[in-house]
């Protein structure tokens, strides 16, 4: 994003944010505090499923949310980090392999609920098609597989005889908290649809967003909106800053302008971040046991470290 496009997009923003209506940006607010409780309610019933004992609620959605507050500023979505130390931190007996392989669980069905998303968006024409860099020759994929699959052997090969001792109890660890996914019972009534429930919960933010902020679009386009802004986390950047934007350009094409498309996205990664900040804040004042918020903030970041 160059300097030019962050400044029209801070102006874009300070002249829209005269005219939004806080009958669409209330009710958002609040369901973006939903998207947080659902999600962390399903993390918490992968986690019971992982030690099969009660996992408290409380502790695992203020770690949750800590965590969630830190992938606004720390880059890669560092607070997972966060989320899985302070997890470990709270659970009696518990490992950080279990823990991260029971967060992987909600990873995994988030990219799974996207992709399913993207698929019905361009099946019904909402995305289209996108143009395909030229495929390198048949010849060099045969040859470039060939040799990826020998020295995926060597590796194998290596570790089963150097480091089989040492990984069995880690893959057991983290196959601990993958659990959930042998029990379609636990998986079907527990978690899928808390995570559902979240991604419905993130549309409607975006929706409303998109209608406070003026713009006449419709389901269709705040799902494909809400898709490409989790794709933008995985930039390396705090936030996902900037792609963010080019995403959300892409998305509102036709919809409204370049500049209109860039400052909804740009005001409304500020009023999320600021959201989940202020509940972070609050989560890991109540669970460092504290009044004062910078000592909260750093206490558990230095768990991501």
């Amino acid at each position: 994003m160059t300097f030019s496009a962050l400044a029209s997009a801070l102006s874009g923003v300070v002249d829209r944010v005269e005219g939004l209506d806080a009958r669409f940006i209330v009710p958002a607010l609040l369901l973006q505090l939903a998207t947080l409780g659902l999600r962390a309610f399903a993390w918490r019933n992968i986690l019971t499923a992982a030690y099969r004992r009660p996992i408290p609620v409380f502790s695992v959605t203020c770690a949750y949310v800590a965590g969630a507050a830190l992938n606004g500023f720390i880059p890669a979505r560092g607070g997972e980090a966060a989320k899985v130390a302070l997890v470990r931190a709270r659970i009696p007996g518990s490992s950080v392999p279990t823990i991260a392989g029971s967060l992987s669980v909600v990873c995994l069905l988030d990219g799974l609920i996207s992709g399913a998303l993207v698929g019905t968006l361009w099946a019904t024409g909402a995305v289209p098609s996108l143009p395909l860099p030229p495929l390198p020759d048949p010849r060099q994929l045969v040859t470039l597989l060939a040799a990826g699959v020998a020295l995926g052997a060597l590796v194998v090969a290596f570790a089963s005889t150097r480091c089989s001792f040492r990984l069995r109890p880690l893959l057991s660890s983290i196959g601990a908290g993958l659990v959930v996914l042998r029990s379609p019972r636990a998986f079907v009534s527990g978690v899928l649809p808390l995570l559902l429930g979240a991604w419905a919960c993130r549309i409607a933010v975006v929706y409303l967003a998109l209608h406070a902020f003026q713009i006449d679009a419709g389901v269709t386009t705040a799902a494909l909106v809400a898709v490409l802004s989790g794709a933008s986390a995985a930039v390396p950047v705090p936030g996902g800053g900037g792609s963010q934007q080019v995403f959300a350009t892409y998305a509102l094409r036709g919809s409204v302008s370049t500049a209109g498309a860039m400052s909804f996205s740009f005001g409304m990664q500020v009023g999320v971040t600021a959201l989940n900040t202020v509940a972070g804040l609050v989560a890991a004042m109540v669970m460092f046991r504290t009044l004062r918020p910078l000592a909260a903030l750093r206490s558990a970041r230095a768990r991501a470290a």
